[in-house]
């Protein structure tokens, strides 16, 4: 399996550093570092410019830490009020597997994965088994469910997430599944990820949800602080 690609949004003009734990976790990814700054255009021409080198001279850092524990890493800079919407529209033009929705990264050894639609199932088993395992301490495949008649779906759907990620050799130890009753998904999901680094789901999530980037992350992110990776289909 070709290595999988990630795009990372990093805000300025006050980049937040990187974790150890979670460079290591991506080197096996290759990286798209995507440097916004919707302030950098309301500056003069000199002052613009300026920002722009420092912009370019931290990506490129920031770039190295991955290369050098194995994959490739590249950089882009957006400025102004395109800098508003374009880590949703470079994931697309740049067809990434996954994009890391910003917030503030602290270490990365616990993973929360919520999975309910079975069309991501395959491609977020594909992603999570291109993680760095020595770096990962524990993942929870997690299903909210809607109904005790919702339970048994969503626990086969889990048993064969876990199996194919076992199957690329996913530490089958250090993987288990949590099955939840509730009729507010991204509130369950929010309570869940208590105790967790990062949450790794898919795009949409449900059928009913409009096909566009953050209609689910929305909703999951105002219940956590963690960062959360979304997996495209």
């Amino acid at each position: 399996m070709s290595a999988q690609t990630i795009l990372v949004p990093v805000q300025f003009p006050d980049p937040e550093p990187f974790p150890s734990t979670f460079v290591d976790a991506f080197s096996s990814c290759r990286v798209v570092l995507l440097g916004l700054d919707e302030e950098a255009d309301s500056l003069d021409e000199d002052e613009r410019h300026r920002r722009e080198i420092e912009a370019y001279h931290t990506l490129y850092n920031l770039a190295a830490q991955f290369v050098r524990r194995g994959e490739t890493a590249d950089v882009e800079y957006v400025i102004g009020e395109d800098a508003h919407d374009a880590w949703t529209r470079v994931a697309e033009e740049r067809d990434v597997d996954a994009l890391l929705v910003p917030k503030p990264l602290t270490t990365l050894a616990r993973i929360l994965v919520p999975v309910r639609d079975e069309k991501f199932a395959g491609p977020i088993a594909d992603f999570l088994s291109g993680l760095n395992q020595d770096v990962l301490v524990h993942t929870t495949l997690f299903y909210a469910a809607e109904s005790e008649e919702d339970v048994e779906a969503g626990e086969e759907l889990l048993d064969g997430v876990r199996e194919q990620l076992v199957e690329a050799g996913y530490p089958e130890l250090r993987t288990d599944t949590e099955v939840v009753v509730g009729d507010d998904a991204p509130f369950e999901i929010g309570k869940a990820a208590s105790g967790y680094d990062l949450l790794v789901m898919g795009e949409t999530q449900d059928p009913s949800f409009e096909r566009v980037f953050g209609k689910t992350y929305d909703s999951i992110a105002e219940e956590t602080d963690h960062p959360i990776v979304v997996v495209r289909e």
